[in-house]
């Protein structure tokens, strides 16, 4: 089957795409990824979720009209995707955008029902609520990817992904899985660096390099947020790291000693999480991957592991996510449950998504 996995991430600058063969619904490592992509966020759309998320506020019309126009948005791409690979698609798995992560409930825009029904190909899409139904964060997802497909037999391995939020998979020989999120990765320096120097991002971390990491200050901010005191299973989101914890920084001065010290902050929660296992080898991917300083003082923080992309697994870094909801797209319509318990805290396994069908002569 042939399913496409759409992704996009917590700092909304672009839509990953992977169509992925799977052969068996009894044997999920006998794959083979066909084609990936990536495509630019709308702007205008991109401005509006920016709105929204920074607020936490809205008119009920215009989220049903973003959810509406974000859904036709994707459906377009996937055509273009399409036509570009000159592919058929079987089946669709859609996360959708995060407008809102809690500890009782989450919200993604993209409307499976919407894409099915202009695609005329079924869609999987809402896979967080089933996990919160019974008793779970609803995240992180990737846990599944991680168990299934890149587990080791023979040493104790992480994937860690650095996005918007970093999120951590530990997977120890003998042990479950434990994956949560570790706090913010890019989220907090984008939002700096926009605000400071108008902006995207800090491209290869070359402003970090240049300022000084005010540690004393990092440490005080570190232990004065409750998120970073709470064991796993654990999530969180722009609800938490956004604009206003952002601000923090700014009390700094120095614009660079910002960057720097933002920059050093997500290195220090990532590395506190680590140093709790006795890992060997940890697999790094998310857009962070291409910030030299994260990952510099990653590999001098933790000299004990090995570092490395996760493309030596065989998925790449910037497409895992969308390969990940090809999988639960494809787990899902086969009824096979695809959460992690050890890893959201739900009382047990459940099946994940929601099927939106197509075109009703096909079915």
């Amino acid at each position: 089957m042939l399913v496409l996995g759409i992704n996009t991430g917590t700092s909304i600058d672009a839509v990953d795409l992977a169509l992925v063969e799977w052969r068996s619904p009894f044997d999920l490592k006998d794959f083979s990824i066909v084609a990936e992509d990536s495509f630019e966020f709308d702007f205008n759309l991109k401005q509006e979720f920016e709105k929204i998320i920074n607020k936490q506020n809205a008119n009920l019309d215009e989220i049903s009209d973003l959810n509406y126009d974000f859904s036709k948005f994707l459906a377009s791409l996937v055509q273009e995707f399409s036509t570009k690979h000159s592919q058929t698609i079987d089946l669709i798995g859609l996360h959708g955008q995060t407008i809102f992560h809690g500890g009782k409930s989450t919200w993604q825009l993209g409307d499976g029902s919407i894409i099915a029904n202009i695609l005329d190909i079924d869609t999987v899409s809402d896979f967080r609520g089933a996990d919160i139904a019974r008793g779970g964060c609803g995240a992180p997802l990737i846990s599944f990817l991680d168990e299934r497909l890149i587990r080791s037999n023979h040493e104790n391995i992480a994937t860690l992904n650095i996005g918007g939020i970093a999120n951590i998979t530990v997977m120890e020989q003998g042990k479950i899985t434990i994956a949560y999120d570790t706090g913010p990765g890019n989220t907090l320096i984008d939002n700096l660096f926009q605000k400071l120097y108008n902006q995207s991002f800090d491209k290869d971390g070359h402003i970090a390099y240049k300022g000084k990491v005010n540690e004393k200050f990092v440490e005080n901010l570190i232990n004065n947020t409750e998120y970073f005191k709470q064991e796993a299973p654990k999530s969180t989101g722009r609800e938490l790291f956004n604009h206003k914890y952002a601000d923090k920084f700014l009390d700094l001065g120095n614009t660079q000693n910002i960057i720097s010290s933002a920059s050093y902050l997500t290195v220090k929660t990532i590395s506190q999480e680590l140093k709790k296992y006795n890992l060997e080898k940890v697999y790094i991917s998310g857009g962070g991957i291409k910030n030299k300083f994260i990952i510099e003082h990653l590999k001098q923080d933790n000299p004990q592991i090995k570092f490395e992309t996760h493309d030596e697994t065989g998925i790449k870094s910037q497409y895992k996510e969308a390969i990940l909801f090809s999988l639960l797209a494809y787990t899902s319509y086969n009824k096979i449950p695809n959460n992690v318990p050890s890893s959201t805290g739900a009382s047990s396994e459940a099946i994940l998504g929601k099927i939106s069908y197509g075109n009703a002569r096909n079915q």
